[in-house]
């Protein structure tokens, strides 16, 4: 999907317009417990920054995963495509309408883009940079950040490279979504779709989901783990007893994550060990089990 400046409305459908100013009269900043939490997850422990505290994930910067990861981020928060514009600039008209004025009853993004970055990813790295350096303001709920090419340009009314207006708490929910297994198990469940697969997924108890096609059918059971962290042995049964039974077994894990006893003892059980990276396939479309 694009997001185009066409399509963008930068309007609010109601509620109060007010004033405000960028800068802070009262530093710090008086914050919310709730909105202090939410600056500082966005400057500190956003998925895939430069930020030493930042966890890695295998989804949020890769091309493939790009549109229904950015749209699945958008429904957590409850945006719309009206709601976002994507492009090369930002128009200087839409500069100087957020500039000083904000209803804080809506959200609108608008986002450049580098260089074979993601839309999410742009979307955290703007928000990252706004808030550290200092070139955003908050109204009730509402963030309302300015990222510029260079601290002088904050002064004025170009080298815009996004203006972000969102209520955080939507975005953190997003995002703390992302990190749970759940979420990486239906992304798996979408690659399998997309490659023609008919996807159900079970119980709790049960394995993650079964792919049907033409007869063939596979047990899907994922497990996703840090870098360095290896499968415990409670984990590595329970794996073995949620896949008892089933056809086809499947588990999608990297295989960093796995003790050489690890990958013996599952593999004397009919497991068939899989790295996470034929997602990525299978979202091209590509049958990689045929």
């Amino acid at each position: 999907m694009t997001y185009s400046y066409k399509q963008f409305v930068p309007e609010c459908e109601s509620g109060p317009i007010v004033d405000y100013k960028l800068f802070h009269k009262d530093r710090p900043i008086s914050l919310s417990s709730e909105m202090t939490r939410a600056i500082e997850y966005l400057l500190w422990y956003v998925p895939n920054i430069n930020s030493l505290q930042s966890k890695t994930n295998p989804y949020i910067e890769k091309e493939v995963f790009d549109d229904y990861i950015f749209e699945q981020m958008l429904l957590k928060m409850d945006m719309r495509p009206c709601d976002i514009y994507i492009g090369e600039k930002i128009p200087e008209e839409m500069v100087k309408y957020y500039r000083k004025k904000i209803n804080p009853s809506c959200q609108k993004m608008l986002l450049t883009q580098g260089e074979k970055e993601t839309k999410t990813g742009s979307m955290l790295r703007h928000i990252r940079n706004a808030i550290a350096h200092g070139i955003f303001n908050v109204i009730d709920d509402t963030l309302i950040c300015f990222d510029f090419s260079s601290m002088n340009s904050a002064s004025k009314n170009n080298a815009c490279t996004a203006i972000i207006k969102i209520k955080p708490a939507g975005l953190l929910k997003a995002l703390e979504q992302m990190e749970q297994e759940y979420a990486h198990a239906q992304i798996a469940a979408m690659g399998f779709r997309k490659a023609g697969y008919k996807v159900t997924f079970h119980d709790k108890k049960y394995f993650d989901f079964s792919a049907e096609k033409n007869g063939r059918n596979y047990s899907i059971e994922l497990k996703t783990l840090p870098d360095g962290v290896t499968l415990t042995e409670n984990a590595r049964n329970r794996i073995i007893r949620r896949l008892t039974g089933a056809k086809n077994k499947i588990l999608l894990t990297d295989s960093n994550n796995l003790t050489k006893e690890d990958r013996a003892i599952l593999k004397g059980e009919q497991i068939k060990i899989m790295s996470p990276q034929v997602i990525e396939q299978l979202f091209l479309g590509r049958d990689v089990l045929a």
